[in-house]
């Protein structure tokens, strides 16, 4: 089943993909785009903490409810399997699926933020990768523009390209701010995450390449949301 929407996933945990999916649904909003946002599945929520979830809700102006954007979290720090093995529960594979389709009667558009990087394990046996091929979703691959952040993104890339998934953009979120006097210097965050996502746009010619900046609303150069959900 084909329908508008983004696969927003990671070159790995930790690589900015909640800020980035937050942004592209406040902008969606923005322009009046009715939008559905899943989480499938997270882990590592602690009591009393905001969970991304939560923050995903929150930038789509709160539709149906939260549960309905995770249905499924764990505690521990852990891949959500073995997360929910210490709790002694499972990950319901078919909810995985069912929790973001449930969005298609009430939406124009739906965001989708995978758990870790794109081949990380969501279940026992799917990857995000399964998940998103099932779906039919193009990807959004984030990382946070740190050093590496070529090598990172290529990987990623090769291997989505290499199963068959189609890449909609790249994003390097910019995890660290810049200091007050180092914005011009090659070392400087935002100088790195430029100077990468120049790299990564000559290997990757016909992919749309961005930076969103440190605490930043809207990409580096602007990207056009709707255009690449809908494919």
């Amino acid at each position: 089943m084909r329908f508008p929407g983004l696969f927003v996933t990671g070159t790995d945990t930790d690589a900015g993909k909640t800020f980035v999916a937050a942004v592209i649904l406040q902008t969606l909003v923005a322009e009046g785009i009715r939008v559905g946002v899943s989480k499938p599945v997270a882990s590592g929520l602690l009591p009393g903490g905001r969970s991304d979830a939560q923050t995903l809700w929150e930038a789509a102006g709160r539709p149906r409810t939260l549960s309905a954007v995770g249905p499924q979290s764990f505690a521990l720090p852990l891949a959500p399997h073995h997360a929910a093995r210490a709790e002694g529960r499972m990950v319901d594979e078919t909810l995985l699926r069912e929790g973001v389709l449930a969005w298609c009667a009430t939406s124009e558009v739906v965001i989708v933020e995978g758990a870790g990087g794109l081949f990380s394990p969501l279940s026992e046996r799917l990857l995000n990768a399964d998940l998103a091929a099932d779906l039919g979703l193009p990807l959004i691959v984030v990382d946070s523009g740190r050093l590496g952040c070529v090598g990172r993104v290529l990987a990623t890339c090769y291997a989505a390209a290499a199963r068959g998934l189609e890449i909609a953009a790249v994003v390097l979120s910019q995890i660290d701010a810049d200091g007050l006097s180092d914005q011009d210097i090659p070392t400087a965050p935002r100088r790195i995450a430029r100077d990468g996502a120049d790299e990564i746009a000559r290997h990757l010619p016909r992919i749309a390449v961005a930076v969103l900046p440190h605490a930043a609303t809207v990409t580096e150069p602007p990207l056009d949301w709707l255009r690449l959900a809908r494919g």
